[in-house]
This record gives structure tokens, C-alpha cells and sequence, in this order.
């Protein structure tokens, strides 16, 4: 570049228009000095690696920026290419100026620049940063050398070879291996150090490897130089070029000859060990460190059934018994986890289905190194062992209970005759307490003087090792002479000689009187035969024995006048007796007792005597005998007490008031519906609430009340069709049912109707009155299919009809869901009352009506809402039992009461009634019996009230809670008896201490002819079983003096008070006010034979209604 021209301007250098920002554009770094080596240009790349502006360079020198040696250098390079035009390439190392070591090839060159007629020497240094070729240089250098130290120090030999297969090098190891120069290994060299019958395996495999490019992996022997072969295993892989040709092959080989002489010798080894281990007697497996099982030899294979693949693992634990199973592995995998021995016993299913017990040890295996490889066991067949030490467990238990059990008395003695041991029998015969010294009983202390030597022959005879029987006489601990037999036996050792005496003691007094008595019985028994006719004659069941051939031997008096005949019947056909035909209950029943020799009771009605009979028929040795007792009274008495329960039944499932269904005559109706095919057709629900009832009830009374509520019922018949049903729920609800509806207009002309109807003004006893009457329609299956559905979706309709005014009727809608919302509000302010203390206890008592005295405080929960006001029982009990809320409500009512109970006097129970859902509870048992000892409470002061639904669900476990809070102490009382289907049966089931008849009763008393059955029925009941009798809602003092008169215990209702504080019973008990009724003829012994009044008196601010 001697005569490259360069466009010259001033000082510093300045170029054609573009051509500067070329030069600045170039990565490499382009310096120009001039002939002093002062800097006249410098591109950008120049500038960032000396780390200063272009201005500020220009002018300068290397010594401005460089070490003066290194400028020195420089210099003199500079000099040399002015001078002689010599180019230079160079490399240096510096410092730039972000002070990282960079290494630098320059190249210097002369040019020459003119400018006019004056031409000046530049000097152009062109710069190449090459650290990053000097580093990876550096780098392949160090990892050349690394690789070669490798190769020469592993143990390894590698080699390569071209794509076809060809040996290109071999690590120098070859020779210390084979012998041969790793020369010789090039091309297929190798084969000649390799042992001749590994030869074909390795070329196939190798060859194989070539074709396909597949890795290669072979095991070998290679001649070792001195005249021996080694185990050697050469594996190699392919390098491939981008187009997945291969390229060059490298391998290593590696020593492989101890790991293949170990491996031989453990398969040696393990062939020893199965051999040893199939043919021992003994269950004998191997584990891996892990646990799982690799080996289990031939007997647990043959014992289990298993075969050895389902065993692998943990398939061995399948054949454990489940019940030691969990205890089996837990130890084993305790043992695993510490690695120390294991010792376990488990029951192992054998083939045939029955189980082994097996005791399981194992030991720890180690290798060399000390690294876990596993367990070693074996398993031992204990059944015999185990079977063995239960038959003498239950041996010796069996001796024990013996021992113990028998009535004789038992006694290890001594050769001397000392006592060593005595059963339960003997001390309690010699009145011996635990601690009592035996030596204090020896025979010849207890026996009388002329005994004693007879003691000593005993001893003597056992001693020479035969056994003795002898009778004698002792005291025993009442002082009484007792005779006994005694047999005294030698106890032989393990030679055969006695070693100790076993004496068995039986108290033959009552055998010697028996002997002395026998003749004495064998005499009165001759009497007792003489007087046995007299017996016979005397007692009162009618007598008749028949012989084998059925003529009469015996009969009494009484069965003389029964049938009608005298003494001349003896020796007659039995069956003249009773003419009936060979299928009655006479001839079945006779004929069985002889030919099954067993004995009968019957009843039956025998035509000819128009009389019921009771029969007891039985075999005797010689025939049959008969004993017949007149029930034709029972019998009729059994009549009205079923024809009693059949109204109690029908009452049940009908309004007392109306005579309309009930509730669950309805249900059952609802029941019957979809389960029949009338399910399939439309059916209609009107649920009706009366408006301006419950003004009438309370401006008139109960009574015009109830007239009202029946004159509705009548009217409401008369609106409906055959195949309706009306009912009454309670209060002034109704429900009308109608099936196989056509239209829904059917049902809204029905509705009308009704409200027609019923809004008609009424006469009642000289009482106006005007009511009407609002309805809600629900038609299935559009808004239901079940009777809740159903009679939900119609309340709901019939809330919104309430909100239009009377005689509106309206049809459900599902948007109709607000009262919904309302109970669901009510649910989580009644968890809340539950908490925060809203909830309080009201008592109505029980009046005694003998003594007039309060007997018991029924306790009623009340709800005083801080924001609604008091809330009735009614609408959140109802919400407890559907949220669950009833158990704790339940509890905190039974804590409350008992608490405020135990203030009261002695003579005063407090009643809490239990819903059945709390009966679902495990605690109820716990709670009450915690209850009555956090209050002190005397249990008998306690009185459960349960309804008859609680007998209904789940009955055997309700029974058994019920007998359990019996067994605390607690009076347990049927709560509204004869309202439910089977209340009668659930008295047989369950002897109740109290049963409270339900005010439906009553409510028409004294003029209800069927009530008044009922009630003198239940009062009855009550009499025959013991059982405590009360009346619930009495309200007037005709009611009162009706059920005083039947004879009923206790009474309740407003006529005597209505729900007190816990504050107004105590102080209603303390002035012996409350309730107080005087009765006139108060000690009359039965109270229907005559006319009972009562007087009632109240204290003040406690009157009923």
C-alpha cells in the first residue's frame, strides 16, 4: 500500500464524504500515524478499545497511551516501515480500557499521502482482536492434553474405526493387555489376540453394528500375552454427519474378567442354594434391599398355592391372613428400615383354603463393603406348636374351671397331709377368706377324736400308692356337723411314685337324710296320692283324664256341671263329650298331644256349651288329661278392649274435633296415590287456611270454636266429589285432595266453591259468625310428586293468597319461593338464638289429682327474638329437627331444666320431652346421665316424655337408649298416647313409667260417646299395668271432673295454668297455691261408682284462659 492515495485536507485527516463513516462502520479497530507517530486518524473501533474520544486522540502518541516500553517498541516498528516500506504482523496482549487482557494481531503498513506538490509518509496499523481465538486455543489445548492423560491412565482401552468397520487407533493399553502393539489392532488386526471361540460372536455382532449403525456391545476373551485369556467387554457408539451417515466409530474396551468370574461363581453359589433351600423342609426366601421378595423356595410355593412369579415382590403378603397382615409387614418393614433381624408370626393360607400359623425369621444380608443387599429367612411351620399351646391353655382352663366350679370341696395336700391348695367350694364350706392359713384345716384338726386315726390309715394307704374312700364327720363354719364322703388319691411323680394327695370332700349330709327320709317319702307319697283327688276337686279348673283308647277314668265336680253329666261319664267315649267333627281344634289339638307326647294350651269355642274355653291338654303315662277353665267373660272383655283399640285407631288417623282425616290419614292417602297406577294422572292439592277462625275462637271460647270448626268440615263435604279427600292438619289449616283431575280448571271451580261456601255466615248456639276463607292449588305431577312436594308447593300458594285478603285462591308457582327464604333466615337466627342466650325454659304443671299438689313441671322452650319478638315452638322446633339443631337445643333444654329443677321441692319432677332425631345422637345416654351430675338433680326426679314415633324409626336401637336412661334411674313417659297407630302394642314393647293422653281426647268430653270409651279405656290400661295415667289440655271443669271420675292420676292444661317462669313455679310450689284442687268424696276406693265434683282454685295472676 505504498502509493494508496488518500483525499488530503487539513490537519487532522479528512476523507471523501462517505468514505469516514465506511471506515468507523469497519468492527476491527484502524489507526494512521504520521512521520512524528503522532495519532492523525483513528475509526471508532480504534477509539472504544483505547477508551477515549477521536478529538482527544488526535495529536497524540503510543507513549500517551501505552507502557513506555511498549511505545518504545512501537516506535522503532513505525521507524522501520517509513523507512524501508516492511510490513509488520504482530501480536500483543493489553489492557483495554474496561481493564479485560485482550490479545491483538496488528498489521502495519507505510502510505503515502499528497497533498499539491508535498507528499507525506503515513503509517496504517490495522488491529484484529484474536482473544477469543487465543482462549479456545488455549482451552483445546489444555483439554488435548487432559484426553491424553485419560487414555493413557484409565483403565479402558479406546479405540475407533472408519464407517466400514476398520480399526483407525487403539489406546496404548492394548499392549499391556494382549501383548501385541496397538499397531497390530489396526483393520481387523484385533482378531489375532482374540480367544478363538469368541471369535464368530464378535464379527457378527460387529458386523452387525457396521450395517445398521446400531451401538455395539459384546463381551470377549483376550489372549493376556502370557499364554492365558481375560473377560473383556467392548462397547461403541457412531458419530454420524448431519445426513445421519456414519462418520467414525468409537469404543472402549474394559476388564470385565473378576465382575465375570464373581457372576459365574453366584450362579454357582444361588444353584447351590436352590437346590438346598427346594429340597429343605422349611419356607426359605430371599429379599432385595428394597424389601421385595426375589426368591421363595419350593415349600412355600407348594404350601401357598402361589406360583413363583406371583410371589416376586410383594405378592408374598397375599397369602397372609388379613387380619396379621398389617402387623406382618409393619414388622418387617420396621426391620428394613433399621436393617436388623425380623421375627414375626402370621397365619399363611394354604392351597386348600385353611391357614398355617407360621413363625417368620430373617436375617440382615452385607455385602463386603459393608452395603446392604437384602434379607435372607425362613419360615417354620407352627401349627401343631401353636394348636398344642391352646389345647393347653384351654386344658388348663379347663382344669381351672373344674376346679373352681365343681360343688365339691378340692384339696392338694402333702404326703404329710398338709394342706396345699383348696378350690372356692372348700373354703366356703370351712368359712375361709383369701388370706386364711390352710394349714389351720388339716384333716385331723377338723374331725372328731375317734376320726383322727382314721385320718392317719389315709395317709398311709396313699402314701404307698393306693387310693382310699372313707365317710367322717366335721364342723363346718356355721358350726354344723356335716357328714362327707372323701376319696384321697395318690398324685404320682415322673417316676411313678406319690409325691403329693389329691382329696375330694363331698358333703353326703343330705344324702344320709334323703337315705334316712326315703321310706318317710315313699309313705307321704301314698298320702299325697289319696289327698290328690281332694286337690282336684278343689281347684278351679274343670278336670277330665282319658286313656290311650280316649274312655274317660277322672273327672272332677267342676267339669261334671262344664258339660253337663255325672259320674256315670266315667267309662264313656271322650268324644261324647265333645261332639265336634275330627278337623276342629278339639280333635287336632287331642290327637297331637298323644301322638307327639307333648303337652298344649288352646283356646276355643265350644258350640254345644256356648261357652269360650281354655284348655291345658297333656300325655300322662296312661292317656291324656284336660284341664278347662270358663273365658267366655275374658273373652268378651278382650272383644271391647280390641273394639276399644279399633277407635283408638280410628281416632288416630281422624280430627277429634271434625271427624275429618288428619294429617296422616292424608299421608297415607298421598302413599296409596303414587304408588298406585292413579300416580300417572293429574292431581290436585288445595290447602286452605280460614280467616278471622281464631278471632271467633277467642271472642267465644274453645267451644264455639270447635262447633265452628265442624260446621266447616260439613260444609266443606258437601263441596267436594266421592273421590275426594278432606282433612283437617291442625288448627284452622285444611287440605283437599283430589285425583284424576281432567283440567285444572276443575280445581280453581272447586276453590270457589269452597270460598262460596265457607264465606256464609254461621249460627253457632245463638252465636253470629262470619269467617272466610283463603286458598293455595298445587297440581301433580307439574309441581311435585311426592306429598311434601305436593302440600308445600299448595302452603306456598295459599302464603300468597294471605297477602291478597280473603276469599282469593291462587296457584303455585315456581317463582313462589319466598316464605322458603324466610325459613331458611329463621334456620341461621335460631343457630344464633342457640349461642347468644335468646332461648328460654316455661314450666306447665301436673296436677296430682288425689292430692291436688303439682307433681310435675312440664319444661317448654321459648324463643325471644331480639328484633321478631317471642317466636311459637311451633315454627322453629319444626326447623331445629330439619337442620339438626334439635340435639343441642335438645341438650341445652335438658341441662336448663334439670338445673332450675334441683331449686324445686323434693316432691316435684320436671318433664323434658325428646325428639327422635336426638335418639340418633351416640351421646343421649352420656348427656343424660353427665346432666343429672353437673345438677345434682335426683334421677328419679327426672321424666322423659317421648312420642310414639320414636318407637316408630329405628326402634330396637330406641329401645335399647330408653332402657339405658331406665337403668340411670329416669321415669320415661309416652307423650300424646293413642294419636299414633300401635300405641298399645309399644306398651307391651316397653313398660312406661307414665302415658299422657292427648288432648284430642277430651276436647269433646262429656258428650263424645267415643271419647269417653277411649278415656275410660286408657284409664283402665293404666290401673291393670301399674302404670301412671294423665290428661293433657284440660280447659274446663266438666273435662276435669270426667277424667277424675275414670280415674286418672294427673292433669294438665289451662284450667289449672299456663306455661310459668322458672321464677313463678318455685314461687307457685313455696305458697302451695298453684293448682290446688279439693276434691268431694276424695276417699272413694273405686272413682266411677259414684259422681265426682272438683274445685279448682288458682293463685292470683295465674288463672287459665
Amino acid at each position: 500500500m505504498e502509493n494508496t492515495q488518500l483525499s488530503l485536507s487539513k490537519s487532522p485527516l479528512r476523507f471523501d464524504d462517505g468514505l469516514e463513516a465506511i471506515l468507523d462502520a469497519i468492527p476491527q479497530p484502524i489507526i494512521v500515524k504520521d512521520e512524528q507517530s503522532q495519532f492523525r486518524f483513528l475509526n471508532d473501533a480504534a477509539c472504544a478499545l483505547i477508551g477515549r474520544g477521536r478529538d482527544d486522540l488526535i495529536g497524540l502518541t503510543d507513549f500517551d497511551v501505552l507502557p513506555a516500553s511498549e511505545a518504545d517498541r512501537i516506535r522503532e516498528m513505525d521507524r522501520r516501515v517509513l523507512s524501508t516500506g516492511e510490513e509488520f504482523l504482530f501480536e500483543q496482549e493489553i489492557t483495554s480500557a474496561d481493564g479485560s487482557v485482550r490479545n491483538l494481531l496488528t498489521q502495519k503498513r507505510r502510505a503515502e499521502l499528497t497533498s499539491g506538490h508535498s507528499k507525506q509518509q503515513l503509517v496504517v496499523a490495522t488491529i484484529l482482536d484474536v482473544t477469543a481465538r487465543r482462549r479456545a486455543e488455549s482451552e483445546l489445548r489444555a483439554s488435548e492434553e487432559h484426553y491424553r492423560s485419560l487414555v493413557e491412565l484409565h483403565p479402558q482401552v479406546p479405540w475407533t474405526a472408519d464407517p466400514s468397520g476398520d480399526v483407525l487407533e487403539v489406546g496404548p493399553r492394548w499392549k499391556e493387555i494382549t501383548g501385541f502393539e496397538p499397531a497390530d489392532a489396526f483393520g481387523t488386526g484385533w482378531a489375532k489376540a482374540m480367544q478363538p471361540d469368541d471369535l464368530e460372536t464378535v464379527e457378527r455382532q460387529w458386523s452387525k453394528s457396521v450395517a445398521t449403525g446400531n451401538p455395539l456391545d459384546v463381551e470377549f476373551r483376550l489372549a493376556d500375552g502370557q499364554g492365558g485369556y481375560h473377560w473383556f467387554r467392548s462397547r461403541a457408539a457412531a458419530r454420524r454427519a448431519e445426513d445421519g451417515t456414519v462418520t467414525r466409530w468409537y469404543g472402549l474396551v474394559e476388564n470385565i474378567d473378576d465382575r465375570r468370574k464373581a457372576l459365574e461363581a453366584l450362579k454357582e453359589s444361588e444353584a447351590r442354594f436352590r437346590a438346598i433351600a427346594d429340597d429343605a423342609p422349611v419356607m426359605i426366601w430371599v429379599a432385595d434391599e428394597n424389601g421385595a421378595s426375589v426368591y421363595q423356595s419350593r415349600v412355600w410355593l407348594e404350601t401357598t398355592g402361589q406360583i413363583a412369579e406371583q410371589a416376586q415382590g410383594f405378592g408374598w403378603l397375599d397369602a397372609i391372613h388379613p387380619d396379621d397382615r398389617i402387623d406382618a409387614e409393619a414388622a418387617f418393614n420396621e426391620a428394613l428400615r433399621l436393617r436388623t433381624p425380623v421375627r414375626t408370626e402370621y397365619r399363611l393360607r394354604r392351597v386348600d383354603g385353611s391357614y398355617a400359623w407360621v413363625i417368620d425369621v430373617g436375617q440382615p444380608r452385607f455385602a463386603t463393603d459393608g452395603g446392604f443387599l437384602g434379607y435372607v429367612g425362613v419360615g417354620l411351620d407352627i401349627t401343631e406348636r401353636r394348636q398344642a399351646e391352646l389345647a393347653l391353655v384351654e386344658s388348663e382352663a379347663l382344669i381351672r374351671s373344674v376346679f373352681e366350679s365343681t360343688p365339691d370341696c378340692i384339696r392338694l395336700l402333702d404326703l404329710d397331709g398338709r394342706p396345699l391348695l383348696m378350690n372356692r367350694a372348700g373354703r366356703q364350706l370351712f368359712g375361709l377368706g383369701e388370706s386364711t392359713r390352710l394349714e389351720d384345716v388339716r384333716w385331723e384338726k377338723m374331725v372328731p377324736a375317734s376320726d383322727v386315726a382314721k385320718a392317719e390309715a389315709v395317709y398311709s394307704e396313699v402314701r404307698q400308692g393306693r387310693t382310699t374312700r372313707v365317710e367322717t364327720a366335721i364342723r363346718d363354719n356355721t358350726g354344723a356337723e356335716r357328714y362327707m364322703d372323701v376319696i384321697t388319691a395318690p398324685v404320682l411323680g415322673a417316676f411313678g411314685e406319690p409325691i403329693r394327695m389329691l382329696a375330694i370332700w363331698r358333703d353326703i349330709t343330705e344324702a344320709r337324710k334323703a337315705r334316712d327320709d326315703a321310706e318317710a317319702a315313699r309313705l307321704h307319697a301314698e298320702r299325697l296320692a289319696e289327698r290328690l283327688s281332694g286337690v282336684l276337686e278343689s281347684t278351679m279348673d274343670s278336670v277330665v283324664v282319658a286313656d290311650r283308647d280316649w274312655r274317660i277314668e277322672y273327672l272332677n265336680s267342676k267339669a261334671m256341671r262344664l258339660l253337663q253329666v255325672d259320674e256315670q261319664a266315667v267309662g264313656l267315649d271322650l268324644w261324647r263329650l265333645f261332639p265336634v267333627n275330627d278337623s276342629s281344634v278339639f280333635a287336632v289339638e287331642y290327637r297331637k298331644v298323644m301322638s307327639e307326647h307333648s303337652s298344649t294350651t288352646f283356646e276355643a269355642y265350644l258350640e254345644g256349651l256356648e261357652r269360650w274355653l281354655e284348655v291345658h291338654a297333656a300325655p300322662t303315662f296312661e292317656g291324656i288329661s284336660l284341664f278347662f277353665r270358663d273365658i267366655t267373660e275374658r273373652h268378651k272383655a278382650e272383644q271391647e278392649r280390641l273394639l276399644a283399640h279399633r277407635q283408638i285407631h280410628h281416632m288416630a288417623r281422624h280430627d277429634a274435633v271434625t271427624g275429618l282425616p288428619n294429617r296422616q290419614f292424608l299421608r297415607e292417602a298421598f302413599e296409596r296415590l303414587f304408588e298406585g297406577t292413579r300416580a300417572r294422572s293429574k292431581t290436585a292439592v288445595l290447602s286452605l287456611d280460614l280467616d278471622g277462625f281464631k278471632a271467633v275462637n277467642d271472642a267465644y271460647g274453645h267451644p264455639t270454636g270447635d262447633l265452628l270448626l265442624r260446621s266447616v268440615a260439613e260444609r266443606l263435604r258437601r263441596c267436594v266429589e266421592g273421590g275426594d279427600t278432606v282433612a283437617r292438619l291442625g288448627g284452622d289449616e285444611f287440605v283437599i285432595l283430589r285425583t284424576g283431575v281432567r283440567q285444572e280448571e276443575e280445581a280453581i271451580d272447586l276453590s270457589q266453591r269452597i270460598i262460596d261456601a265457607l264465606g256464609a255466615p254461621y249460627e253457632l248456639d245463638g252465636v253470629q259468625a262470619d269467617i272466610g276463607v283463603r286458598v293455595g292449588i298445587a297440581f301433580s305431577p307439574r309441581d311435585g310428586r311426592a306429598a311434601d312436594q305436593l302440600i308445600k308447593a299448595a302452603d306456598i300458594a295459599l302464603y300468597r293468597a294471605k297477602a291478597r285478603g280473603r276469599g282469593t285462591y291462587i296457584q303455585f308457582e315456581p317463582g313462589m319461593d319466598a316464605h322458603l327464604q324466610a325459613r331458611q333466615q329463621m334456620k341461621v337466627e335460631l343457630r344464633r338464638a342457640l349461642a347468644n342466650d335468646e332461648l328460654e325454659l316455661h314450666y306447665q304443671p301436673l296436677v296430682n289429682l288425689r292430692t291436688g299438689l303439682i307433681a310435675t313441671c312440664e319444661a317448654l322452650v321459648r324463643w325471644n327474638h331480639p328484633e321478631k319478638g317471642a317466636i311459637s315452638p311451633v315454627d322453629f322446633i319444626p326447623l331445629a329437627e330439619e337442620t339438626g339443631l334439635i340435639v343441642p337445643l335438645g341438650e341445652w333444654i335438658l341441662r336448663r331444666a334439670c338445673a332450675e329443677a334441683v331449686q324445686w321441692p323434693q316432691q316435684v319432677s320436671v318433664a323434658v320431652n325428646l325428639s327422635p332425631l336426638q335418639f340418633r345422637s351416640r351421646r343421649l345416654v352420656s348427656v343424660v346421665r353427665d346432666t343429672l351430675k353437673e345438677s345434682g338433680l335426683d334421677a328419679s326426679r327426672l321424666q322423659i316424655e317421648v312420642t310414639e314415633s320414636v318407637l316408630l324409626d329405628e326402634s330396637d336401637n330406641n329401645l335399647r337408649v330408653l332402657q339405658d336412661i331406665r337403668r340411670l334411674g329416669v321415669k320415661i313417659a309416652m307423650d300424646d298416647f293413642g294419636t299414633g297407630y300401635s300405641s298399645l302394642g309399644y306398651l307391651r314393647t316397653f313398660a312406661f313409667d307414665k302415658i299422657k293422653v292427648d288432648r284430642g281426647f277430651i276436647s269433646d268430653l262429656p258428650t263424645g260417646k267415643e271419647s269417653l270409651a277411649i278415656i275410660r279405656a286408657v284409664a283402665g290400661i293404666g290401673r291393670t299395668l301399674g302404670i301412671t295415667t294423665a290428661v293433657e289440655g284440660v280447659e274446663t271443669q266438666t273435662q276435669l271432673d270426667v277424667i277424675h271420675a275414670e280415674g286418672f292420676d294427673e292433669a294438665q292444661g289451662y284450667l289449672f295454668a299456663r306455661p310459668l317462669t322458672a321464677a313463678r313455679v318455685l314461687e307457685a310450689i313455696q305458697v302451695s297455691l298453684l293448682c290446688r284442687v279439693d276434691f268431694v268424696n276424695s276417699h272413694t276406693t273405686d272413682p266411677r261408682s259414684r259422681s265426682v265434683k272438683a274445685r279448682v282454685s288458682f293463685p292470683k295472676g295465674n288463672a287459665g284462659r
